[in-house]
């Protein structure tokens, strides 16, 4: 059987007979063969492709769903993607090598956790887009979440009920979100006003321990009018709260509502009462990071993508 008829079984061509098809699939299965897609791409052409060079990401479970987005996207779009993972704000001339490799059409750089970069300047030449990060340098794309505009209709929602004694534990104050989320809760606390003096504010170290999150809570409800909600920093401080709270004897939400922040995957629901929380927008990231190099898009700015209110069980 000649090398032509091989390919034109498996690059899927009409005119060979189905006798002949059903002996090359046979081969094929028996030789466990599989088809050299560089060495297709030289000879059918090449199909455009995303590098992603992601920080992080494949050691957590709390922002994977960006790449996942930016391969669906592409393969929608019958682009290719090649995925290289750094684990360095700085990666090394070898991994932009790696992922530079099959001449991309642009990269995606994309990080766990919001935050600023710095980008390497080949990045920039080829054409990069920022995944759930941003950089002060010019010329970059940046795609972040709202965490203003999340944290504003979360605690909008939680006062919407009535509570007016909140508890907040922030993020440490090195977090890229941290000062974004207190803008939009003090925007939702002078909307309902709710006087400062009724307000209590705790900030965790720069380790992120959230046992921490136990003694604040103590703090918090020692003084002689007790708090009626708490908006936690992330939902890892709500599932630090609930076991404290349910251990004094606290009914969630009757005697103190709680608000969360992240959405992270397979956990809200798993809380009893189910938490309401500020869903982190990793899906629409990803996908408006993927389409900006499919469609060639040229601006180049910082793009705040929507964080919706999750409501649930918890207030």
């Amino acid at each position: 059987m000649s090398p032509m008829t091989v390919s034109r079984v498996l690059n899927s061509q009409d005119w060979v007979k189905e006798s002949t098809k059903e002996k090359v699939l046979a081969a094929v299965r028996q030789l466990d063969y599989v088809a050299n897609e560089m060495a297709r791409q030289i000879g059918t052409g090449r199909r455009p492709c995303i590098s992603i060079l992601a920080l992080n990401l494949a050691t957590t479970p709390y922002s994977v769903g960006i790449t996942l987005a930016i391969e669906r996207v592409a393969r929608e779009h019958e682009w290719r993607t090649y995925i290289v993972n750094t684990f360095s704000n700085d990666p090394s001339s070898t991994i932009l090598d790696s992922l530079l490799a099959l001449r991309p059409e642009g990269v995606v750089f994309a990080t766990m956790g919001h935050r600023m970069v710095k980008v390497h300047e080949r990045l920039i030449r080829t054409g990069v887009v920022l995944a759930n990060c941003q950089t002060t340098q010019k010329g970059v794309a940046c795609y972040v979440p709202d965490d203003e505009q999340g944290q504003y209709e979360g605690v909008r929602s939680l006062l919407e009920k009535g509570y007016r004694r909140p508890v907040c534990i922030h993020m440490p104050r090195t977090d890229v979100a941290m000062p974004l989320r207190l803008r939009g809760m003090q925007r939702a606390f002078r909307e309902f006003k709710v006087p400062e003096k009724d307000q209590t504010h705790f900030v965790l170290n720069e380790e992120t321990d959230y046992l921490q999150s136990v003694q604040f809570l103590d703090i918090a409800l020692a003084k002689r009018t007790k708090p009626d909600c708490l908006v936690c920093g992330n939902d890892r401080v709500a599932f630090i709260a609930y076991q404290h709270l349910l251990s004094l004897g606290l009914r969630i939400p009757q005697d103190i509502g709680i608000l969360g922040f992240d959405n992270m995957v397979g956990i809200g629901g798993l809380f009893l009462p189910p938490l309401s929380t500020v869903r982190l927008p990793h899906d629409e990231i990803g996908k408006a990071a993927a389409m900006h190099i499919i469609r060639n898009r040229k601006g180049a700015r910082v793009y705040r993508v929507a964080c919706p209110f999750i409501g649930r069980g918890s207030f």
